[in-house]
């Protein structure tokens, strides 16, 4: 179920792939205005990284379906919006899977974090959406959070 989730996986522009086509747009008029623009932006992210900037949403939901389950359902999400897992914690009744937020025209990528856990009618979920050295996401954290509990009770069995 995962690996067909990863064939239809979404990818956007990279923050990085944005600039470059934003930098090659600038008029030729000003030669050193290009590099000028791109060592800027680098540095505007350097700075924000070094002063702790970040910013984030965090949401939770419950379904009614075994653990299991919404941990194979969390997986395809991830797999299908081009999320890759860089870490697994094994709890007593659940775990936690951090995941890669991408790089895109609105931010410079971040951490999706979700907890996934028993409870007595079925499984809880808690994500935290951080991107770091950004005070504004606009709006990434919260549609990486909205798209992830959208997901989940599409990929659970009926």
């Amino acid at each position: 179920m995962v690996s067909a989730c990863v064939q239809n996986a979404r990818a956007s522009m990279s923050a990085e792939d944005f600039l470059l086509q934003f930098a090659n747009t600038l008029p030729s008029l000003m030669p050193g205005m290009r590099s000028a623009f791109l060592r800027g932006a680098a540095r505007g992210r350097e700075y924000g990284l070094r002063r702790g900037f970040k910013t984030g949403k965090s949401q939770v939901a419950q379904f009614e379906a075994p653990i299991g389950h919404v941990i194979a359902a969390v997986l395809c999400s991830l797999a299908r919006n081009s999320q890759a897992v860089t870490g697994t914690e094994q709890l007593e009744d659940g775990c936690i899977l951090t995941a890669n937020i991408p790089s895109d025209p609105k931010t410079f990528g971040g951490t999706l974090t979700i907890e996934v856990g028993r409870i007595p009618n079925g499984t809880a979920i808690e994500g935290t959406a951080t991107i770091p050295g950004q005070l504004y996401d606009w709006g990434k954290s919260k549609k990486v959070l909205a798209t992830l509990f959208a997901d989940v009770p599409a990929f659970l069995p009926s």
